[in-house]
């Protein structure tokens, strides 16, 4: 949290600089300024909100936005997960916790992961509450299951076609840069165009790659 705090004075300050700095109307950059700054202080505000907690009925997530309410008895599992975006921000917690619902909504627990607690203490505690507070008829819902398997599907298929994407760049930009070394027919030239590499080829193995690990790792049902 102390990270975010620190980006948004950081962003203020910048922002402050670039406003001041540039030429900009004062009838611009006062509304501009305003608007910055009820921004941030809504992110500020939001984020001191943010919780989970739990009581014997349920446990209760209040993210930014929205609030959730996931009743022991609907909740189908709680796992700690890797937060694909930590290899990307610096500062981002390297684990998450998530709680599934019975509709295969898949809600995380907001301070629940490793910059703020002991992950596995704490994933401990909730997953003998739940087996304690579920009801002694609880089991397994079979369409859940199967709503929340596609929803990692599609997870694993959206991740898997970045990753593509990012290791297709090198042997794109190589394709881009042929024609400037290599003879080859004027309609070749053509499609070896910067633009329609980039724009096409890279969108195209995108849906291709996902969409065929999404085929792959969909459930059936």
């Amino acid at each position: 949290m102390h990270v975010f705090f620190w980006v948004i004075g950081l962003g203020t300050l910048s922002v402050l600089a670039a406003l001041w700095g540039a030429e900009v109307p004062a009838s611009l950059r006062y509304p501009f300024l305003a608007a910055w700054v009820a921004l941030m202080g809504w992110l500020f505000y939001a984020t001191l909100r943010c919780s989970t907690t739990a009581d014997i009925k349920a446990i209760h997530a209040r993210g930014m936005v929205k609030r959730r309410r996931l009743a022991w008895e609907d909740i189908q599992d709680i796992r700690a997960e890797v937060n694909p975006a930590s290899a990307m921000q610096s500062g981002a917690p390297n684990v998450l916790v998530h709680a599934y619902g019975r509709d295969g909504s898949k809600v995380l627990l907001p301070f629940v992961d490793d910059l703020h607690v002991n992950v596995e203490r704490e994933l401990g505690l909730l997953l003998d509450s739940w087996s304690e507070l579920r009801g002694a008829d609880w089991a397994p819902d079979p369409q859940a299951a199967v709503l929340i398997d596609r929803r990692d599907a599609r997870q694993a298929a959206l991740m898997t076609g970045f990753t593509a994407v990012m290791l297709a760049f090198i042997p794109l930009t190589v394709l881009m840069l042929l024609p400037l070394f290599v003879d080859m027919p004027e309609w070749l030239e053509s499609v070896l165009q910067p633009l329609l590499v980039m724009g096409v080829g890279a969108p195209l193995i995108f849906a291709l790659t996902a969409i065929t690990s999404y085929r792959g790792r969909r459930p059936s049902g």
